[in-house]
């Protein structure tokens, strides 16, 4: 059975790409986000081709690590695109319980941000998925998304996903 997952925003870009596709309503008070369809477009491109750029490809795993966010729906619809499996880890959980979700995906990639904020408070994702990198053994890459631009500690294995 073939599924076109293209189709759940390329299909709209001609008719009504101008289109909201996705308010995002941030923790913090009296600040939102209105992405379009093409908007959202041109985030899963951007995503598709650093992925690919970086050798994942059809049927590789990547963990996705990310608070709720536009980029979290850009990156699961991104490895869509290119066949990548994801497997989407609640941003709450600890270090010990990613890298167990990492480990049993076999997951070489991590999607992650530097923080979250949820309740006003700030999350630190990026050092959460520093310890589990440590615990899994098998990560290759990290690609980084700046949702609050805080400094985090960059390895060799990191790309901040905006630069790259």
């Amino acid at each position: 059975m073939h599924i076109d997952l293209v189709n759940c925003v390329d299909r709209h870009l001609e008719k009504i790409g101008d289109n909201i596709a996705i308010i995002w309503e941030k923790d913090e008070p009296g600040t939102e986000e209105f992405i379009t369809y093409r908007q959202l477009s041109v985030m899963i491109n951007k995503i598709s081709n650093v992925l690919k750029r970086h050798g994942v490809g059809k049927g590789d795993p990547v963990a996705i690590y990310l608070p709720t966010t536009p980029m979290a729906v850009a990156a699961m619809l991104a490895c869509a695109r290119i066949g990548a499996i994801h497997s989407v880890v609640f941003a709450g959980f600890s270090a010990g319980s990613l890298s167990d979700r990492i480990k049993d995906a076999k997951a070489e990639t991590v999607i992650t941000a530097d923080e979250a904020i949820r309740g006003g408070k700030t999350i630190p994702l990026k050092t959460v998925v520093d310890e589990a990198v440590k615990l899994s053994g098998c990560v290759k890459r990290v690609f980084v998304y700046r949702r609050t631009r805080r400094d985090v500690s960059m390895t060799d294995v990191d790309f901040d996903i905006e630069k790259v």
